[in-house]
């Protein structure tokens, strides 16, 4: 298990190039809290003035992933992610919230997928997707300069992940809710929640969903969707498996028995113990693009 940092100010290694990725989609940047930001031509507000930021990674299929959020009164405002999906690609992600819920998803990114769109192999994607109560409003998608409409597949995926990034900084609350009020506070420790390899080849690697159950035990969920692979920390993972229709549990297996409902999973041990699992990842690899002018 990874320990990260959680510092409360002054913690931006990447932040020049990002906020020039942030003014391009029209979101409001993260910033340093030590001292007030100089204006640039083109710059946007402070945004993190007086909050206080947390940070953090994941990994989630053949994605890793950094990420700083900026809390205020406790709630977060901004996350921001830098993902790297190795040969597939990379990504800048914003995340930004009111009052718990999702009101913009802003992503630039180099993708591989369809007709290759520059030398480099890689086409240029960038998506700005609106939110009004929880659901989807409007949004843009290009494809290297050239505008199309974002998919069902990417307005589905930006909620999931929105809901995971909602939920590790959730778990990581003990580290920072008691100085939510400060702007700087000393270094902690933030856990990362990385099931094995083996559990993500079991519940069949790629595009996998990892809920965190507890401390010590993660379950892993497949993009087809017809297995539930249990870890518990220094345990081989088990498998369960999908159950017809009507059955008691959607996946049963090795004393184990989960209902799944919406984003969560009721996970039941045969000695009756039950946990509630949520997301804390879901990034699955960029998805195939249409070629270019489509």
């Amino acid at each position: 298990m990874t320990m990260l940092p959680v510092i409360g100010s002054g913690c931006f290694p990447r932040l020049a190039g990002f906020v020039l990725l942030l003014a391009g989609l029209g979101i409001p940047a993260l910033a340093q809290t030590s001292e007030p930001a100089q204006q640039m031509p083109g710059e946007t507000e402070d945004v993190t003035a007086g909050a206080t930021i947390v940070r953090g990674r994941y990994t989630a299929g053949d994605a890793n992933a950094e990420w700083e959020a900026a809390i205020r009164d406790g709630k977060p405002e901004r996350i921001a992610e830098w993902r790297s999906y190795g040969d597939f690609g990379s990504a800048n992600v914003v995340f930004t919230f009111h009052n718990g819920e999702l009101m913009h998803y802003g992503e630039h990114g180099r993708r591989r997928g369809g007709q290759a769109g520059s030398m480099d192999g890689f086409r240029r994607v960038e998506l700005s997707l609106s939110f009004a109560n929880g659901r989807f409003r409007d949004g843009l998608k290009t494809v290297d300069g050239i505008e199309t409409e974002p998919t069902d597949a990417e307005i589905r995926a930006a909620q999931l992940q929105a809901k995971a990034a909602l939920e590790r900084l959730a778990s990581a609350r003990p580290a920072w809710q008691d100085t939510s009020r400060s702007t700087s506070f000393s270094i902690t420790s933030v856990p990362e929640t990385v099931p094995s390899e083996e559990a993500r080849r079991l519940a069949g690697a790629g595009g996998e969903i990892v809920f965190r159950c507890s401390d010590t035990l993660h379950a892993v969920l497949g993009a087809a969707e017809d297995r539930l692979v249990v870890e518990t920390r220094d345990r081989p993972p088990v498998t369960l498996m999908r159950q017809p229709p009507g059955a008691r549990y959607d996946y049963f297996g090795a004393g184990w028995g989960a209902e799944r409902s919406g984003e969560e999973i009721r996970l039941e041990e045969a000695s009756g113990r039950a946990l509630i699992c949520r997301i804390v990842s879901a990034a699955p690899p960029p998805s195939a693009l249409p070629p270019a002018g489509q």
